[in-house]
């Protein structure tokens, strides 16, 4: 499997991405509170944590690997997307439409892509230019 491409790597996550918020937006109907809806689904993303670790305990030199500067920014990384971030767009999902939430949430490529350009000093190219202001238009034609 790991002779995939970048690309269909890349679709596989979007599709996994895209069939998700239908199974959340199902699961915080009715009463279930969006914190309480984050704190369930960290439970599956335990779990599945969890089935990882038989692999990651065959190369027992792969934590070691890992500076502390790395572990910090990975975990707050981690705290940021699946705790607040989440939250935020379960709270979106609670009250809105999952055809307008998730394009306009499924936006951060545009944060993502300025910040590697301001504080990473990526390079602005014509393509990535042009996607941004895609995008950004995408977004307020949803708002």
């Amino acid at each position: 499997m790991s002779s995939l491409s970048a690309f269909t790597w890349a679709l596989l996550a979007s599709f996994c991405w895209g069939f998700a918020p239908l199974l959340e937006k199902a699961g915080l109907r009715g009463n279930t509170d969006p914190v309480v809806g984050v704190f369930v689904r960290s439970i599956g993303v335990m779990a599945g944590a969890l089935v990882f670790l038989p692999l990651l305990l065959r190369g027992s030199s792969r934590f070691s690997d890992v500076t502390t500067r790395s572990w910090v920014l990975l975990c707050l990384g981690g705290f940021m997307a699946s705790i607040i971030g989440q939250l935020c767009f379960y709270r979106a999902l609670k009250v809105g439409d999952v055809s307008r939430v998730v394009p306009v949430g499924a936006s951060y490529p545009v944060t993502a892509c300025l910040l590697g350009i301001l504080l990473l000093h990526e390079p602005v190219t014509l393509t990535k230019s042009v996607g941004i202001l895609l995008v950004v238009f995408g977004t307020f034609l949803l708002r």
